[in-house]
């Protein structure tokens, strides 16, 4: 799978070389094809990848709480969106921001199928295109270091 790296408010920057390492090569070996159907099976074939290298499972947004996104390592949130809604999209960042309010992350990085990759998984799926178009409108809201990985 090809990627692509867009950095918001210095998030390459902020995003240690190792962690993006490990993020991309989880990517960039994913034997799990671009298909129609196939966003679940994707997104658990990246983050089981990304738990060989000391990846958490999901991690709780705040103590107590159900919301969660789906995994961090040395500061950095993750959030993988291959076969979710556009809303969905929009959730994981605002968990990714309140963590890094909190103090909890330094930097948050998620992982979205390009526009072409998202329409051939499904209908109306989040796509960074979508999103990378978005931040500079919300950069106010979403003012963390932020990376989107994109695949296709």
């Amino acid at each position: 799978m090809e990627t692509h790296q867009y950095s918001h408010l210095g998030g390459s920057e902020a995003l240690p070389s190792a962690e993006r390492d490990e993020i991309l090569n989880a990517i960039v070996h994913c034997k799990t094809p671009i298909e129609r159907g196939y966003g679940t099976e994707l997104r658990n074939e990246v983050l089981e990848k990304l738990k060989d290298h000391g990846w958490t499972d999901k991690v709780q947004v705040a103590h107590g709480s159900k919301i969660t996104i789906a995994s961090q390592k040395n500061r950095v949130g993750l959030g993988i969106q291959t076969a979710g809604n556009m809303s969905r999209m929009y959730a994981d960042l605002i968990k990714l921001q309140q963590m890094y309010l909190d103090g909890t992350i330094n930097v948050g990085v998620l992982i979205l199928p390009t526009a072409a990759a998202a329409r051939i998984l499904g209908d109306n799926l989040a796509n960074s295109d979508r999103l990378e178009g978005e931040l500079e409108i919300f950069r106010k809201v979403i003012h963390m270091p932020l990376v989107i990985v994109s695949f296709q």
